[in-house]
């Protein structure tokens, strides 16, 4: 019926419900509920986040001023996420129980374990609510700004990628992005570039590449294009071009098909665009 092979369907079904790990053994685990409401409608929907909203949690991440992007896709030990009390001071392990984060990787040598989201059906319900919370002013509007932002990206229309981030950051009040000091200026200009690209992830592919000349701030996949992206906080963009150039961070796609795009960006934090 979805005109699309086997193959690319269990593809499909992997990415959205698969990639719980609870042990070193890195044993795939999919979510049976999601799994088996799949089967049983026909249908590839976001059937878990329909069962309940984790709203406790956004509130357990308000409450200890916690970032999402501080919590996952890192390293921790055991210690410091399996634990069955409740502690409202560390939210880490709330999350974790309540199968929003999973292990992803596991270092021996270290003893550690890489925790982050499980699949896409996860992701996508949960940095949604955490954006529509975090972009409180702008809540109707986030997910049709990031279906938006997909359309632009999938077209290879820069410009209006240039248009829909100016309007979208310009429309946060200055009340929310005025802070103290440069770590606090640092700390919610990653943030709302974190949850923005998170959010995008769930349609495209997205990285954030480690490479041997260093961390690439973003790369963006679609089937026609390539996008690398480089951030400046109240830099210039001719700065972010001049990394992505000195850095090599578009070598590893020399002898790609697609269009490759390289964007310079400069956030300010006196205006907000």
């Amino acid at each position: 019926r979805e005109g699309i092979s086997k193959e690319e369907m269990t593809g499909l079904l992997k990415r959205q419900y698969d990639g719980y790990h609870f042990s070193k053994a890195m044993t795939d685990i999919y979510n049976p509920f999601s799994l088996l409401n799949a089967f049983a409608t026909q249908d590839m929907q976001d059937y878990w986040f329909r069962s309940g909203t984790p709203s406790y949690l956004i509130r357990l991440l308000a409450h200890t001023d916690e970032n999402l992007d501080e919590l996952t896709g890192k390293y921790y030990d055991p210690q410091e996420f399996v634990d069955y009390k409740a502690n409202v001071e560390k939210p880490l392990p709330m999350i974790y129980q309540s199968g929003y984060l999973t292990i992803k990787d596991y270092k021996p040598r270290r003893g550690t374990f890489l925790l982050d989201f499980p699949n896409n059906e996860v992701k996508k319900g949960f940095v949604s609510l955490v954006a529509s919370d975090y972009f409180k002013p702008q809540r109707e509007n986030v997910n049709s700004w990031i279906q938006d932002l997909i359309d632009a990206l999938e077209e290879g229309d820069t410009d209006k990628l240039h248009k829909l981030f100016t309007s979208f950051l310009a429309d946060i009040p200055y009340t929310m992005r005025r802070k103290q000091d440069e770590r606090e200026r640092e700390r919610y200009f990653h943030y709302t570039f974190y949850l923005i690209f998170r959010l995008v992830s769930v349609y495209t592919v997205y990285t954030e590449k480690e490479q041997s000349e260093g961390r690439v701030d973003c790369i963006v996949e679609t089937p026609d294009y390539v996008y690398i992206f480089e951030f400046k906080l109240d830099g210039s963009a001719d700065e972010a071009l001049k990394q992505i150039e000195e850095k090599g961070y578009a070598r590893p796609y020399a002898s790609d098909r697609r269009l490759i795009y390289k964007i310079g960006s400069s956030f300010s934090s006196q205006t907000g665009t």
